[in-house]
Formats: structure tokens, sequence, C-alpha cells
């Protein structure tokens, strides 16, 4: 089978991988349709791959396309060194457990399954093997096929993701379809199953197969015995192994037939002979009696290994199954073994290793292992102990020579007497037997101090059901049945793992080889499944609970959830449904005429439902019934002496006095509540206490005070709750009239008050309009004011810079002036000097 591998860690050339250098057509294949004008059916080919499409869905030649035979593509020389090399590779693997596999052949002498008879130490010695083992084993058996193979299916569904109503759907059909098929279609999944639970407790490991056939056209269940399944040294489990062959006897016809079939190629073969056992297979033979037929069932040895190859240009060791017949070395078929649109080259499982418990390597341990040595101990005192007892009822001994036996030497039986040729001798002299001892307690003690240490060991659960008392607590013979069967739960939850994944092997193959849609009849009713049910949305699971190994553990469990139930007040637990849990735990068939579901109470009048009590129908108090009258009349009925205090009707007294305090506390509720309502609705609308809780609570307590005052007023002769409820309503109108009339005067009231709210705001509006008029007069003045200031003071400014200027000016002329003065004088001085 192939193992998951990381798909980026490239197997390394070396001794299990063969490279191979492989020609492949590179040209492009054909494509041809054909579509047939009276069914509407299409067929389509691509080269070497035909896909048929009808109504009934796709139909894929698994002959041709990726799962086709590779035989055909390779070279003789190629092929001819893949068969020796997948040989070589086998008889290693056979040869790395010879040691392992001769312990079996000596534990299978201490099975006690062939009467023998020996002379030594002496004739007639006891043979007898203790039945520790096979007693251990059979238990075993027994307790796991009842729990992994209930009679309805070992399948349950459960959904993956969120639980949707077309995903239920999709589980039932997957549940109850893989259920037909390991009970129905495939009628030899039962008998392998319970095969190899025999096998897996004794060894230690066993191999479930499951494939599809298709000469059977059909998923086929296979157990593979120890020895005709091997393992390469280093593997630790099935996924991580770079190897594992599987021996496959088949006859001249099953193998005929199977190359016809397509899943062999047409090869020359040699003629089948008888094969050779290993010694582990003899040894079994022996101890069972068994013996091979001669030449008259002659077989061919196939060896179908699942390994990796690199014979494709993928650059890697790829997983493929290649088949050889042993004797030739022939390859019969080379296949893909992953997935076509699997980038990864996952390899894909075939295979299911079931462990009893895990070892220090790739193979379980079994009681063989566990219980061997005690077996053999057992064996030798029991042995010790018969013929003990056998020498103390028939000694020997010694006598004279001159004493004979008149006749022959044949035993003295009861009540017979013999003549004895015995002259002048004395016979208590003449005859000497030898001194042998009854069997020795002490080796009798050992020998049940042996016994008693294994069955501790294998599985202690009965005694301690034996030992357990009807009266004790549940929760004491709990701990006790926990305890005493660790060692099987361990073992159940490894079987529950195995069981699940041999389940999904068998889901996978179903969406591989199914047709869209497939119909199947069972037993009144006819269903369908579809492919794509199997699309790994709804996960397949044994219907086994691995954390209950024991139909007695989930009885006792049931048993301590009614003492529970017993104790706990009235409505915690639902009795219905736990009956049914404990009638399951029990193993009661029909449970669905034992306990049918509940009809619902229908509303009567008091004496049908009294009727209807003794028909063992359901009754219950309803709203709007007249629960005075349901009362006094069911009270009546059972004080009459006639009728329900007859002790013919003592049955059905709980159930009306039941019904009766239903009536009696239903009437207290509609009193109280109606009460409440009524208090509750005069206070204002619209106040928020009326959503107070608390509040709510305290109106409830002076209704129920009320409720009890008008009852024990009705005790006395007064008026009746119902009496007392229509005076206070009166009370209510009055006080509710008194409330409009105050209501009205406070409205008025609040008239006048608001009429004089608005003169007032009218009266504050007028001075705050005079007050915000003045304001802005103010305000206008300051503006205008300011103005004005600017103005002048901007004129002033105007006023200084012109006289400033006109100084400027003046100062200029007048500079101007005595200059020309000054330039008349000069030159006036110039002129007078002239002359």
């Amino acid at each position: 089978m192939a193992t998951e591998r990381n798909p980026y860690d490239q197997i390394p050339v070396g001794n299990n991988v063969i490279q191979l250098d492989v020609e492949r057509d590179t040209t492009p294949d054909n494509v041809s349709i054909e579509v047939d004008p009276e069914t509407g059916e299409v067929e389509v080919e691509f080269g070497d791959i035909d896909i048929e499409m009808s109504e009934e869905g796709v139909e894929i030649d698994i002959n041709n396309g990726f799962y086709e035979n590779l035989v055909e593509k390779l070279d003789e020389e190629t092929l001819v060194e893949i068969g020796h090399d997948v040989f070589d590779k086998f008889e290693s693997d056979k040869d790395s457990r010879a040691e392992w596999e001769s312990m079996f052949e000596r534990g299978f002498d201490l099975l006690g399954l062939k009467l023998e008879e020996t002379t030594e130490p002496f004739e007639g010695a006891a043979t007898a093997v203790h039945p520790l083992l096979i007693e251990s084993a059979v238990k075993f058996q027994s307790r796991a096929s009842q729990e992994l193979f209930p009679a309805a299916g070992p399948v349950k569904a459960q959904i993956l993701g969120d639980v949707t109503e077309q995903r239920q759907k999709q589980a039932n059909r997957v549940q109850n379809f893989m259920n037909y098929q390991l009970t129905e279609q495939m009628p030899e999944y039962f008998d392998e199953f319970e095969r190899m639970l025999f096998h897996l407790p004794l060894i230690g490991s066993a191999f479930k197969k499951i494939y599809y056939d298709a000469a059977e056209e059909r998923p086929v269940s296979e157990f593979v015995p120890i020895d005709q399944f091997y393992v390469s040294y280093y593997a630790t489990d099935l996924r991580r192994a770079d190897r594992y062959t599987h021996v496959i006897y088949r006859s001249p016809h099953e193998l005929y037939r199977q190359i016809e079939a397509g899943m062999y190629a047409e090869v020359d073969l040699p003629k089948a002979s008888q094969p050779e056992q290993s010694d582990l297979t003899q040894k079994m033979d022996t101890v069972l009696g068994l013996s091979p037929s001669g030449d008259n069932d002659p077989q061919y040895v196939l060896l179908e290994q699942h390994c990796y190859l690199d014979i494709e240009d993928h650059g890697y060791a790829c997983p493929y199954i290649v088949t050889i017949e042993e004797q030739s070395r022939t390859v019969l078929s080379i296949r893909r073994n992953w997935n076509e649109e699997d980038k990864t080259k996952k390899k894909k499982m075939f295979f299911t290793h079931y462990r009893f418990v895990p070892g220090f390597g790739f193979y379980g341990l079994g009681l063989i292992h566990f219980l061997g040595n005690l077996t053999m101990s057992a064996t030798a005192a029991l042995r010790n102990l018969i013929d003990a007892g056998q020498f103390a009822n028939l000694p020997g001994g010694f006598k004279a020579k001159g004493v004979r036996i008149v006749g022959d030497n044949d035993p003295i039986a009861p009540g017979e007497f013999k003549e004895v040729e015995a002259t002048g001798m004395d016979l208590t002299k003449s005859i000497v037997p030898l001194p042998y001892k009854e069997p020795s307690g002490t080796l009798f003690q050992m020998l049940q101090f042996i016994s008693g240490a294994g069955q501790k060991f294998a599985d202690t659960t009965e005694q301690v059901i034996a030992d357990g008392s009807n009266y004790g607590p549940v929760g004491t013979t709990m701990a006790l049945l926990e305890a005493s069967s660790k060692f099987f739960s361990a073992i159940h939850k490894r079987l529950h793992k195995a069981q699940k994944d041999e389940f999904k092997i068998l889901a996978r193959i179903n969406y591989e080889s199914l047709p869209n849609k497939y119909p199947y009849d069972v037993p009144g009713t006819s269903e369908n499944v579809f492919r794509r049910d199997f699309d790994g949305r709804v996960d397949v699971i044994p219907v086994s609970d691995p954390n209950i190994p024991s139909s007695a553990h989930r009885l006792m469990m049931t048993q301590m959830a009614m003492q529970l139930a017993q104790t706990a007040p009235p409505g915690m637990f639902n009795m219905e449904e736990l009956n049914r849990t404990l009638l399951n735990a029990a193993n009661i068939p029909n449970l669905d005429k034992i306990l049918p579901d509940k009809l619902a109470a229908q509303p009567l009048d008091p004496v049908s439902d009294i009727e209807a009590a003794v028909k063992g129908l359901p009754i219950k108090a309803f709203a709007g019934q007249n629960h005075d009258a349901h009362i006094q009349v069911k009270t009546m009925y059972l004080q009459d002496p006639m009728n329900g205090a007859n002790p013919i009707m003592q049955r059905i007294a709980p159930v009306l006095q039941a019904n009766i305090q239903e009536h009696m506390v239903m009437k207290y509720e509609e009193q109280v509540n109606g009460l409440t309502r009524q208090m509750m609705a005069q206070a204002p609308e619209g106040d928020p206490n009326l959503q107070n809780p608390m509040v709510i609570e305290q109106v409830m307590a002076q209704a129920a005070q009320q409720v009890m005052m008008a009852n024990q007023a009705a005790m006395q002769g007064g008026p009746t709750p119902e009496q007392a409820m229509v005076q206070m309503e009166a009370k209510r109108l009055d006080i509710e009239q008194q409330k409009v009339q105050a209501q009205l005067a406070k409205e008025s009231v609040e008239g006048a008050l608001k009429q004089r709210d608005l003169d007032i705001k009218e009266q504050k509006l007028a001075l705050d309009a005079y007050k915000i008029g003045a304001e802005n007069t103010l305000r206008a003045d300051e503006k205008e004011a300011d103005r004005n200031n600017k103005r002048a003071i901007e004129a002033l400014k105007l006023i200084a810079d012109l006289i400033k200027t006109q100084e400027n000016i003046d100062q200029q002329e007048a500079m101007k002036a005595a200059d020309i003065l000054s330039r008349m004088l000069v030159e006036g001085g110039k002129q007078g000097g002239t002359q």
C-alpha cells in the first residue's frame, strides 16, 4: 500500500529504488466523439482512455489511462530487472523476521487444539494443555466482535464542518449504504473480520485488505494472515514503509479469470504447482491436523509488493503496486498507486494494521508474548497433578518372583477378586506397592496462582461482575469494573482507530468505483446512494464507543444514571430517554414497539381524563379548564371504595393524584397571575416601575397574600375567591372613578398653571425685546460716535499734515529767497569792485 511521504522529500537512489530509462511516446493522442442517436449515450475516446457517459453515470476503464497496467509499456529487460528486485527484497524481508516466526511456532503448541497421546515420560502420561491462552483469545474475539460489529452494521457517519439539512441527508445515505455494503454486498467481510479477531490477540498483529475486484465488480475485504504479509525491517508503520509484500495464492482458474478481467497482463506462466509452505504455516497446519493435498490442488504464488519505483519521467521514485509470479519472477502488473490529481503523489492505502499492544517495532505484542511462559508453567503443573492422581489411583510396585496372578495382568476392577498362585507365601510381603503420594496440595495452589495471574492480566471483568452484589453501590462496581478492564479498554481504542482507517479506505474505493447513482434494496424499502456522497464531507467511523469497551460498562453506567434519577428532583432527568438507553445497553430488541413515541395529552373533561389514565394514555391540566371540577371529580373517584379506592385501581392512583396536583397548581397560578395583572393595571401608563422585576415580584407577593386570605375566608364560610375577586373588581371600579375625577381636577389646575406660565413668558419676551432694542440703539450711538471721532482725528491729522507741508514749503521758499538775495549781493559786490 501507499505510504504518506513528504512530496518534496525525494527518495534517494539506493537499494529501495530502481532507476530505469523508459522511452515514452510524446505524440498527441487522437480524440474521437461518437453519439448514439437512439440511447443518447456519448462515447469519448482520448487515445489510451475510454470514458462512457450515460444516465447511470461515468464508467472508466481501469485497464487504460492513468491506472493502466504499465507492463505492456516497458521493455522485457526492465520487467525482468523489476521482477528479480521485487523477489529479492521479499526474501530479505522474510529472513529478517525468521526468529520472530519461530517463537510463534512454539507458542501454537500451547493452544491445545490438537489431541495427542504420548509415551513420554511413560505411556499414558497426561497431554492436557492449560486453556489460559486459548480461553483469553476466544473471550477477546467474542467481546470485540460484539462491540465492533453489531447486528445493525458497524458504520456510523458524522458530518465534517457545519451541519446542514443537505449534509445530514448525505450522512444518512453514506451510513445506510455502507452498513448494507458490509452486511449484504460484501458477505465475506464478517467472516474475515472474525478470523482477524482470533489471530490478533495471539500474535499481536493482524492485517485487513480492502480493494476493488474487477472480476467481482465490487469491493472485496480480505484477512491477510501474518505469514502472508511481509514488511521491510526498518518500517514503523504502513504509511511510512518503503515496501510491504502480500503473498497471494491463486488457483489457475482464479488467476486466468482475473487476467481476463484485466487485472493482470497476459503473459506466459509456468505450470502451477504445490507451493512451498513457510515453517509458520506448516506449524499451524500441524496444530490443526491439516496438510496440503499434493498435486491435486496446484496454486500460483503471487507477490504483490507496494513499493517505490523510478520508471517514469518524474525525477524521483513514486509509489507503484507490482505483482509478480514467485516461481518465474514474471511481472504480471505494475500500476500507479496515487490519485491522478494528486500532485504530491501520496500513495493510496489498501491495508489496515490492527495491533493488540504496540511493541518495540512494527509488529504488535500478543498473548503468546505475555502469557506464553505462564501457560507453559500452568500446563506442566496440570500434567503433574493429573499424573500424580493417576499413580495414586492405580499404583504400581514390586512382587515376589513366585507370585503369579491367574489370568492376565489387567487392573482389578471395583469389587473384583482375582486368584493368586503363591504357594506358602505371605501376600502382604510378596507384593510391595511403591509409595505414590496423592496429588500435591501445594502444586494445586501453585496452579491456581498461575491461572489467576494469567486471567487477571487478560481479563477480570467477569470475575468482578460475578463477585459484585446487586445491592452494592453502582459507583463502587463501576470503579472495580473500570480497574479490571483497563487492558481491554486500551486495546478497544486501538481497534476502533484501525477500523476507522479501514472504513475510510472503503469510502475512498466507493468514490472511485461507484456510478453517479447507485440504487439498492434493503428490507422494506429501496434506497439510492450517490458517488458524490463520498466526497469527504462526511466522515465514516465505527459505531462502537472507544470509551465504553463492553456492554457491561454501558449497563453499569446506565444503572448509575437511574439511581441518580430516582434521588433527583422531579423533572431533572428525562426518564423516558433514560429507560430507552438502559434497554439499548441490555440489547433488548424491538425498542420501538416496547417504547413507542409518547402521545400528546388532550384537554378532556374529568371523567374522560380518568378513562385515559386507565388506558395508560397521558393526561394533563390545561389553562382555561374548570380546575375545581377536575379536582373535585378526581378526588371523589379516588375516595370511592368501588372505584379509585379499590385495590385493583391502585395503579392509576398516582397518575390521578399527580394530575390533581397539576390542576391545583395551575388554578393557583391563574389566580395569582390574574390579580397581579389587575394590580399592575392600576399603575399610571408609562410608569417605569412596570418593567422592574422587583416591583413585579412584590406585586405578585401581594396578590398571593390576597389569594391566601380569600381561600381562608372560603374555608371559614366567607366569599369564595371568585366572589372576592368580584368585590375587589367593584372596589377597583370605584377607585378608578375617583382616580378619573382626581385626574380631571389635576388637569384643570395644570391648565391654569400652564396659562400663567404663558403670560409670564410673554412679559419676559417683551422685556427681552425692549432690552435688546435699547442695547441695539446704544450700540448704534456708540458706533456713530466712534465713527465721528475717527473722522475728527483723521481731519486733524490731515490739517497737521497740511500745516507741516505748508511750513516746509514756506521754509523752502525763504531759503530760496535768501539764496537769491545772497547771490544778488555777491554779484553787486563784484560789480562795484569792477567799477
